[in-house]
């Protein structure tokens, strides 16, 4: 019997080019991609443990039209440890404008209980018969 062999440029062309192995990262690439890599992880630790820009949600819990001239609002405001909070309760009609506002400050407590709201009751002086009352929004100060 005899052994066949062909050309090695036809072998090619038929079944195709052996795959050469790939190179592997050199010393500098390796150091380069460690470097980005930290970096990466440094932004994403300060974007993740950056303190709070605004309070938690405040909630509004209850409100109570007591006549045309008060209402009574009752809301829940999650204290800060460090930073006064200040949130506006408003009350408006059935047609959504405003009829009375207020704002309120929940001073900083350093033994406050961040997961804990601070539950208050807020009567709201109203020019005229509101349909509900709640906490519109908070920041800090």
């Amino acid at each position: 019997m005899t052994e066949v062999t062909v050309e090695k440029p036809l072998q090619d062309d038929r079944y195709g080019r052996v795959r050469e192995p790939k190179r592997r990262l050199g010393r500098t690439a390796k150091i380069i991609a460690a470097v980005i890599v930290a970096a990466l992880i440094v932004a994403i630790a300060f974007v993740a443990f950056r303190p709070q820009t605004t309070p938690t949600t405040p909630r509004t819990l209850d409100y109570s039209v007591v006549d045309s001239a008060l209402t009574q609002v009752t809301v829940a405001i999650f204290p800060d440890q460090d930073r006064d909070v200040h949130c506006i309760v408003q009350a408006t009609n059935e047609y959504e404008a405003i009829v009375g506002f207020t704002e309120i400050t929940v001073p900083a407590d350093p033994t406050a209980d961040p997961n804990s709201p601070r539950q208050m009751g807020i009567d709201l002086a109203t020019t005229q018969v509101a349909s509900s009352g709640h906490v519109d929004s908070c920041w800090f100060e």
